[in-house]
């Protein structure tokens, strides 16, 4: 691939900015909101120790390493938000129980981004009755099957034919946040074991990107110095398949992490 051309100037969201919290600020901490003072404050919670940011004391090409990963990573996750009016899961559902009777589930925006470009998403048929946490689906995605767990036990209704051609269309890295499948539930979603609401929410959103963080930096440091960026990028413009950036067995490293897979 040809090396990128100038450094790119986007930092990555601040948590609290993909909530929809704050209009805009950039993260300097490196999503580590468990010691961030503003993320105590807006959560009614202590502040934390400061922490260094890069800039204080890294050396230079530890420096331009962190650089090249927050650009990334900010131009991966352009357009996705973590919204606080729902629910999420450890399976990377968010689950809406705002208009009961039904219940929506829909994919996480940003594990849909990490696994472009996707083969096929399948889901269950309109009348099936899922049973929390059953495997109900898969999302497949080169040699890797991940599985798509139940969390709420209820009858399919409708299932999102459209969203699901948008997913797999070339491209479109599964722009936008629409709704995957509407059920009636058999259980209380309220009363739900395993779901993330609010700050929760928030917390498990930034150790699923302090894990992708950690991948892009160790892929780029294996680089040498001059070199760092060539792979983020062709002809300037990011590379939006993780696969390339991180190499694959770093890909279905991360990817096993996040979810239980099958390769094949």
């Amino acid at each position: 691939m040809a090396q990128g051309k100038a450094v790119w100037q986007e930092e990555p969201p601040c948590i609290w900015a993909l909530a929809g919290v704050l209009s805009s600020r950039p993260c300097d901490r490196h999503y580590e909101c468990e010691r961030c003072p503003l993320f105590h404050a807006l959560r009614d919670g202590p502040g934390g120790p400061e922490l260094p940011t890069v800039d204080e004391a890294a050396p230079a090409a530890a420096h331009a390493v962190e650089h090249q990963v927050n650009a990334y990573l900010a131009r991966l996750l352009a357009g996705c938000t973590l919204r606080l009016d729902r629910a999420y899961t450890s399976g990377h559902w968010w689950v809406d129980a705002s208009n009961p009777p039904q219940v929506t589930l829909g994919l996480e925006a940003h594990v849909l981004r990490m696994l472009q470009p996707v083969d096929d998403v399948v889901t269950p048929r309109d009348g099936v009755w899922l049973r929390r946490p059953d495997p109900c689906g898969w999302i497949l995605r080169g040699r890797v099957s991940v599985p798509l767990h139940a969390p709420v036990s209820g009858e399919v209704e409708k299932v999102n034919a459209h969203y699901l051609a948008a997913v797999k269309a070339p491209g479109t890295f599964a722009d936008g946040d629409d709704w995957l499948l509407r059920l009636t539930p058999h259980e209380d979603v309220e009363a739900v074991p395993g779901l993330y609401r609010g700050a929760e929410a928030l917390v498990w959103q930034s150790k699923k990107l302090q894990l992708l963080k950690s991948a892009l930096r160790e892929a780029l440091a294996a680089q040498a110095g001059h070199t760092v960026g060539a792979t983020l990028a062709d002809g300037g413009e990011p590379t939006l398949d993780l696969e390339v950036v991180l190499g694959r067995a770093r890909f279905e490293a991360i990817v096993d992490r996040l979810f239980r897979i099958q390769s094949s």
